[in-house]
């Protein structure tokens, strides 16, 4: 048999491996571990090529992966495998805001946080954080990205929304704190994210570059106040987004030396910002633990920036983990180029390395440290609800509740997307809530007068209508708003009944959607439709 054309094969398909298939030397080392690419269990588990680049980058000394989508078990046992390839010597880090099934199937799913935020119970919040914690730690996860410490005062914000835990720092700083708290004393490490504030932002940055364009005050006043929380709490890393902050640049690049081969700029990235991380949020801040970008596979940076430059480029502002670059060998091989040639370069990579091992020698020590405890997720559920139960508001001024006082009513789900799952949980609660009659169906967004006036007279017998509503902020969608035309087929289904409107996600919707009684949730998941279905059933007060 022929090898030049495999070896070709290989080429083509991994060309970086391909010039250095196992480079030991220093400084390749030395890049590959400040590097962390992402995992997909439902990729490894199926896809051989795929699973041979994991264990490649595995053997090469990376800091360790993030971990995305797969089930529990499976996500458990890959992570062990990729810890026996790497002598267990990798970073496991996750985005596990409310809870594993953020990116699992499996593990307890806990209210997004402006629902615990509007539960107001910090005693509760840090219950949470040890709950998420213990379950990551349970399947190999040391570092959870949590908690968001953006300040939602945006309501058309695409992409924070209610993974904020309120609209202003006063609100938020006691569950900051309980969930840095919380999660670190179980031996995760916390993350305050999204630095320096993406929540008065219009963009979305999975998709482009969001800027923040206030003065030095209103941004220690509301979007830089809960990360000082967070810091004076001990969190042990902070994220640091791909947002421009013009202010920012400014007043931290007088805090930094001049030998950045980048000038400053302050359009830049705050995550490709020397100005930024290292300015501001290290030297103005005194932030001495983990800095971290966010995902470089983002479109904000991969438009601009190759792999390779992104990841010089954010080593160099301040950066000790490149996070997700597009391209992970291009990052290293990159990073260890530029180390070969630039002392100071250099200099900083050993830092970053050493900020690393730091943090991998604590997840180490607490571990050791921490008695086992078996799981219990009857009792995560469990509290899971009750969150759920507090974060529920009612604004019936009409009396339209509880449902039992109607023979029959007709209830509805709008969706975001295809998956229909929560829609089908929602009805399914409600039916074991209600004894009343009911007719379920799913409303389309793009719903047609005619579809509308259709379902009207299929619905005639239905003494009132409940219509909710599955909408929060998504990446890659750029908006939180229902199409304008979806009040006005509400309006045509109800003919004049009364309607109550379950907002199961983006409580801002209120204004776009015209009803008699508002149910608001503050979150999706399933504790969340649980309690919605309770409060429809005059179960909560």
């Amino acid at each position: 048999m022929d090898a030049l054309p495999l070896l070709r094969n290989f080429a083509e398909t991994f060309p970086l491996i391909f010039l250095k298939p196992m480079n030991s030397s220093h400084f390749y080392r030395l890049a590959a571990s400040c590097v962390m690419p992402n995992v997909l269990e439902n990729e490894y588990s199926v896809d051989e090529e795929y699973r041979e680049n994991i264990h490649l980058l595995a053997a090469s000394g990376i800091a360790g992966f993030c971990v995305f989508q797969g089930k529990l078990e499976e996500t458990r046992a890959m992570i062990a495998a990729l810890q026996t390839i790497a002598n267990g010597t990798l970073l496991m880090s996750a985005d596990y805001e409310y809870g594993l099934p953020m990116r699992l199937e499996g593990g307890t799913v806990f209210p997004q946080a402006m629902a615990i935020g509007k539960a107001n119970d910090p005693a509760m919040t840090r219950k949470i954080a040890q709950a998420i914690a213990r379950e990551a730690r349970g399947i190999g996860i040391h570092w959870n990205f949590a908690p968001v410490c953006d300040v939602n005062s945006n309501p058309k914000n695409p992409i924070i929304n209610i993974r904020s835990f309120g609209e202003t720092p006063k609100a938020i700083i006691p569950h900051i704190i309980a969930m840095v708290e919380g999660m670190q004393s179980e031996g995760v490490i916390a993350c305050a994210k999204h630095f320096p504030g993406h929540g008065d932002t219009s963009v979305d940055s999975h998709l482009s570059l969001p800027t923040l364009l206030y003065d030095i005050d209103r941004l220690e006043r509301t979007e830089l106040s809960p990360f000082r929380a967070a810091i004076s709490a001990g969190v042990r890393s902070v994220m640091v987004a791909h947002l421009a902050a013009p202010t920012l640049a400014d007043v931290g690049k007088e805090s930094i030396d001049k030998n950045s081969r980048f000038p400053t700029n302050e359009n830049d990235p705050a995550s490709l910002s020397k100005a930024i991380t290292t300015g501001f949020l290290k030297n103005i801040l005194h932030f001495s633990g983990l800095s971290v970008t966010d995902a470089l596979d983002m479109q904000s940076i991969t438009r601009q920036y190759s792999s390779g430059e992104a990841a010089i480029r954010a080593m160099d502002a301040g950066a000790d983990v490149i996070l997700i670059p597009d391209n992970p060998w291009e990052a290293i091989e990159a990073l260890a180029r530029e180390a070969e040639t630039n002392p100071l370069f250099a200099e900083r990579l050993s830092q970053a390395a050493a900020q690393i091992e730091a943090a991998k020698k604590w997840c180490s020590q607490m571990a050791a440290s921490l008695d086992p405890k078996p799981i219990s997720l009857e009792e995560h559920a469990n509290l899971a609800l009750q969150v759920a139960k507090k974060a529920v508001r009612i604004e019936d001024h009409k009396r339209a509740l509880p449902l039992s006082q109607y023979e029959t009513f007709a209830a509805f789900a709008v969706m975001q997307d295809e998956n229909i799952e929560p829609g089908a949980e929602f009805f399914h609660f409600l039916a074991q809530t209600v004894d009343s009659d009911c007719d379920f169906g799913f409303l389309d967004a793009a719903i047609t007068d005619d579809e509308a006036t259709a379902l009207a007279e299929q619905t005639a017998d239905a003494e009132i209508i409940v219509v909710a509503i599955f909408m929060r902020a998504r990446s890659h969608k750029g908006t939180v708003d229902v199409p304008a035309y979806l009040d006005h087929a509400i309006s045509l289904i109800a003919d004049g009944r009364k309607v109550i409107s379950v907002l199961l996600g983006n409580p801002y919707l209120r204004d776009a959607i015209h009803a008699d009684c508002y149910i608001s949730t503050y979150s999706d998941s399933t504790p969340a439709i649980g309690a919605a279905a309770l409060a429809l059933g005059g179960k909560l007060k």
